[in-house]
């Protein structure tokens, strides 16, 4: 009898030290995932956002060698978020597919407190920024040439070092930093996976935001903008109203 209450016990201990092993593992594994979501939050969206909230698209993403404009006569789009109202004077039908050089995320909660104080309204209407190139910068062996920067609403692009000498392959019809604004929220969680040499399509309107002192003009008009080029600025930022993206085939709307 005491044989068998011996083992009983055994088998006990080792139950029990089977159940803690397994909930001390998981709470590891949680504490790893809260750690790795917040030090690279894209790459658990990118796992998880496509399943959830996209769907894949039939058709294979082809790079533009130039962006689709249609100048558009449209009544404007008002709408409320988070507090603040909005009225966007759509001016140009627009589509684009290109590689991805720079995301600037200005609705982490890094970038909600130091800009947060005076940014706010835009942070809101625009939760990103991005540094778009098409055509021939967007090959990789080209892509790979150039250095991409970003700061305060602005892109700036540079060889990385001087053994690419990348300067004769950087062309002002085939860059731009768009300022997208979120049609819907599965665009503006779609838009959250992006990273650097993502190919990304996005359609939508350019938009004047005049309340915020946000412009796009016509096609006309339009210069590519808030680039620097070897020190110089040769124009405007796309403020693109963002009615569909498609991120590496998938589509998000």
């Amino acid at each position: 009898m005491n044989d068998i209450w011996q083992e009983r016990k055994k088998q006990n201990a080792i139950r029990a030290y089977k159940k803690a092993t397994l909930k001390k593992n998981i709470t590891k594994a949680v504490i790893l995932i809260i750690i790795l979501n917040f030090l690279f939050p894209q790459y658990i969206k990118r796992v998880t956002y496509p399943f959830l909230f996209g769907h894949n698209s039939t058709e294979p993403m082809q790079i533009s060698n130039e962006d689709s404009f249609q100048d558009i006569t449209s009544a404007p789009i008002t709408f409320k978020k988070s507090g603040y109202s909005y009225i966007l004077q759509p001016k140009v039908k627009y589509s684009v597919t290109g590689r991805v050089g720079y995301v600037d995320a200005y609705d982490t909660l890094w970038n909600k407190f130091y800009r947060g104080h005076s940014q706010h309204r835009y942070i809101n209407l625009v939760p990103k920024d991005i540094f778009l190139v098409i055509g021939s910068m967007a090959k990789p062996e080209i892509f790979s040439m150039f250095k991409f920067e970003h700061e305060e609403r602005g892109g700036s692009i540079s060889c990385k070092g001087a053994k690419y000498h990348c300067y004769p392959h950087i062309k002002q019809a085939e860059l731009n930093n768009y300022h997208p604004i979120p049609a819907t929220s599965k665009i503006n969680l779609g838009l959250s996976t992006l990273l650097p040499n993502d190919i990304l399509y996005m359609e939508g309107y350019l938009v004047d935001v005049p309340q915020m002192g946000l412009s796009t003009g016509t096609r006309k008009e339009q210069t590519h903008s808030n680039i620097i080029m070897n020190g110089y600025n040769p124009g405007k930022c796309f403020v693109l109203y963002t009615t569909k993206i498609i991120i590496n085939g998938v589509i998000y709307e």
